[in-house]
């Protein structure tokens, strides 16, 4: 319905129809309807559902000669359920009883005041009994995420392959053997095969091909599950660190599937609006927005909370005039799980034996579990295991923002049994006040593991006991000054311990000018200071450079960089030179970063030596080239190395010999990619489980070619490929002017079908007020018939072989049937 929509728009922009309206000669059958309706024609519209001023996607309507107005059921029930509950949803169901139509007093009769403003083409949803309402957000903020654009499909199968070259020349050794470090992915359907590997020098000096990993993904995406089997990576688990084993996993973490996720909310707080009523919020002691509310249940998880103490209160004004105060202190921190979410990880396999590129496998099995849960929105728990032949670990942690008292806590805590029992403990604090001319934040946390305590992880098997504390705070002076100062303590048996104290002040000189002063005192430094001072400038140029420097006296050292980084579009030129000094050593580096079409690259030039005069001693040049090949369905494309999923483009045979580009953004003549001799345009980084919206179009094109939306939608499943064909063998547009007995014929609708253009859907026909008319989607060297409703007449335009776009249509001149 939406590409239908789209169409008709387009259509519609040619002949500047303020809206669109599809005629028929249909009679509307449902039980709840009028007799006089039943019998009576009527024009079918796709109109926009409106609720509280947020437009919804389009129903389906049929207006009578009566100007009375039935509803389709069918798609009534999908946007209207959107705001209802399970009970309203029910209700709705109750009222439709099956029939394909429903009329307004039923509806009303049943809950839902629905009236259709013929003057704006909009059905517009009045009022809703409060107690079929879902919860809504109260700033009545949008919260239906599903796109405004159709998502295109994966393709089935879909595959690509990374290959990175890396050239290093070192004065002293020459030329190494060129590094290939090589990566892919193959999806067939939902099941993906992962690779890493490569050619290297290895340890032992012998340039061999090398696995570093191989395993194979399956996901869930809707219960937040990934199923894996192969060499295993697994995310740390609470504080513990998990091993590189060979064997099979099970993962649930919303994170992995929905990264951008917030997690802040009001701690579940609603409010019922009973009737109609105005409500003004303040926060903060700033007002933040009045609002128009409809009868119902509101959630306060949208409001701009901050991190911290939290003052809101609410004045309600209903339709009585009565008025209601309705305060909440809170204080906020927000933890990574929504309120009773949990995530887990089992995992079951083989430990390495080594760190190397290549890993190796023991006989020895290990066991890992892993599990937390938000038990509210100030309250997490969780914990884990690891088993093995020779260590065993179990661990336990806890996160609360405990309300009562101001600020968040972090606790952490393992015990180890292997040569001996150890164990490790970790706690955090945080406190946010204030706002943002006089904020102030302090943290804190203390680390401790014992001497014998170990995880599977560790392969050597050797542990010190080690201890440290932080603690920062920090304020805002002003909108542009900060204070920020903080003590810092390590200490490792058999070392020297070490402490440092210190406070800087950053100030902001211009809106591209940064400055930082501070001092510290500190003990066990290796340069022997006590106290020191340390200076910073940052000075921000046009066009992105960027100029940095900065100097710390305690262990006498100097930086100084002048940088710009490198876009994402084709041509993007990045570059930065770094000048170091320190007692003993000193060094100079420049990298040149360059975005091409095909590939990317890295030129990079290091020196160092003992002193700025002797910074030529040893020198170092480094090229690195990275590249992809991508297949998807029969499609094939080099460009930039791939990140996870990605996207062919690539022109329609009808299209020969022009290029398509694509990118994010297609503004300023900047483009990710481009189509041409080395195949398709590789759009090489689309986030997995993120809706995104690719732009693409033509280098050079005819009037009148129709090459679609120019925009295609897509959520990525984990390392899947797309391929967009852009461009049709219905590329053409017609636009012409029909007369009906010599006069314009002004708003006259019909159907336009075809008899020799196998696939082709019949579709809407519409003229302006002066009979002008514009048809889109046409194939060369195929005729279409216009059939006009009321038996108005009939013509057919005949599209000739050569047409390259735009067809214009001599004007057609069809008789009055009275004549």
């Amino acid at each position: 319905m939406v590409a239908g929509v789209i169409r008709f728009a387009m259509a519609a922009a040619m002949l500047g129809f303020p809206g669109i309206v599809i005629a028929s000669e249909q009679v509307a059958i449902a039980d709840n309807l009028e007799p006089s309706q039943e019998r009576s024609h009527a024009i079918t519209m796709s109109v926009p559902l409106v609720w509280n001023g947020q437009v919804l996607r389009d129903v389906i309507v049929n207006v009578y000669s009566d100007q009375t107005v039935a509803i389709e059921s069918s798609s009534l029930q999908t946007e209207l359920a959107r705001l209802l509950t399970e009970a309203g949803i029910t209700r709705l169901n109750e009222a439709i009883n099956g029939a394909p139509f429903i009329s307004q007093p039923a509806l009303k009769a049943a809950g839902f005041d629905v009236e259709f403003e013929i003057g704006r083409l909009e059905l517009i949803v009045r009022s809703i009994d409060p107690t079929l309402r879902a919860i809504q957000a109260l700033s009545g903020r949008q919260t239906n995420r599903d796109p405004q654009l159709p998502s295109i499909e994966p393709a089935r199968f879909s595959a690509y392959l990374n290959s990175n070259v890396n050239l290093i020349y070192r004065d002293r050794d020459g030329l190494a053997p060129p590094d290939v470090y090589l990566s892919g992915a193959a999806r067939f359907k939902d099941v993906v095969l992962e690779f890493e590997g490569g050619f290297t020098q290895s340890f032992n000096d012998d340039y061999r091909f090398y696995r570093r990993a191989v395993r194979a993904v399956y996901d869930e995406p809707d219960e937040f599950r990934r199923w894996s089997a192969g060499d295993l990576q697994l995310n740390t688990t609470g504080f513990i660190q998990t091993p590189f084993i060979g064997g099979v996993a099970l993962e649930k973490s919303r994170r992995t599937f929905d990264p951008f996720t917030s997690t802040a909310n009001f701690g579940g707080r609603q409010i019922f609006v009973a009737t109609p009523s105005t409500v003004e919020v303040i926060v903060n002691g700033a007002p933040y927005q009045t609002l128009d509310l409809q009868p119902g249940t509101y959630s306060l998880d949208d409001l701009p909370i901050r991190i911290g103490s939290n003052d809101v209160r609410l004045l309600i004004r209903d339709a009585a005039g009565r008025e209601q105060i309705t305060r909440f202190d809170y204080f906020f921190d927000p933890i990574d799980l929504l309120a009773g979410e949990d995530e887990y990880t089992v995992a079951a396999g083989l430990m390495t034996t080594n760190l190397n590129l290549e890993p190796s496998y023991s006989g020895d099995p290990v066991f890992i579990g892993y599990y937390r849960k938000a038990l509210s929105d100030t309250l997490l728990v969780g914990g884990g295991i690891q088993l093995s032949e020779d260590v065993q670990v179990i661990s336990g942690e806890m996160r609360v923002v405990p309300q009562v008292v101001p600020g968040s806590f972090d606790l952490q805590g393992a015990i180890s049994n292997a040569d001996g029992a150890g164990f490790a403990i970790r706690g955090s604090y945080r406190l946010t006040i204030g706002d943002s001319t006089s904020a102030k934040q302090v943290t804190a946390s203390v680390n401790y593991e014992s001497k014998n305590f170990t995880t599977v992880s560790e392969l050597s098997g050797f542990s010190l006991e080690t201890l440290s504390v932080n603690a920062t705070y920090s304020q805002a002076l002003s909108l542009r000054t900060s204070l920020i100062a903080g003590v810092n303590y390590f200490s490792r048996s058999g070392l020297r311990d070490r402490s440092t104290f210190f406070a800087d002040v950053n100030h902001r000189l211009s809106n591209n000018i940064r400055a930082t002063f501070g001092a510290e005192y500190g003990t066990g430094s290796a340069s022997g200071q006590t106290f020191g001072v340390r200076v910073g400038i940052s000075v921000l140029f046009g066009g992105g450079h960027r100029a940095d420097a900065t100097y710390q006296s305690r262990n006498k050292s100097a930086r100084a960089s002048l940088s710009r980084g490198a876009g994402n579009d084709v041509g993007s030129l990045g570059y930065s030179v770094t000048l170091q000094d320190t007692s003993g050593a000193s060094s100079i580096d420049g990298v040149v970063d360059y975005i091409a079409n095909r590939f990317e690259a890295r030129a990079s030039l290091g020196s160092t030596g003992t002193s700025l005069g002797g910074i030529t001693n040893n020198q170092t040049a480094r090229l690195q080239i990275g590249t992809s090949f991508a297949f998807a369905d029969g499609d094939f494309g080099i460009g930039r190395p791939i990140q996870n999923s990605f996207l062919l483009a690539g022109p329609h045979k009808t299209l020969r010999g022009t290029d398509v580009i694509a990118g994010r953004s297609l503004s300023d003549g900047k483009y990710e990619a481009s189509s041409g001799v080395f195949g398709s345009a590789v759009i090489n980084q689309l986030s997995a489980y993120n809706s995104q919206d690719i732009q693409y179009d033509i280098d050079t094109l005819e009037p009148g070619y129709d090459i679609g939306a120019g925009v295609a939608h897509v959520t990525p499943d984990y390392r899947s490929g797309y391929t967009l064909e852009v461009g049709t063998d219905r590329f053409v547009s017609a636009v012409g002017f029909l007369q009906i007995g010599g006069e314009p014929a002004s708003l006259v609708a019909g159907q336009i079908t075809s008899e020799d253009d196998d696939g082709f859907e019949p579709e809407p026909f519409f003229t302006n007020s002066a009979g002008r008319f514009g048809l889109i989607g046409l194939a060369p060297g195929r005729s279409y018939t216009v059939r006009l409703n009321n038996s108005q007449g009939t013509f057919t335009i005949k599209i000739p072989e050569d047409n390259t776009g735009l067809y214009r249509v001599e004007t057609i001149n069809l008789q009055n049937e009275t004549e």
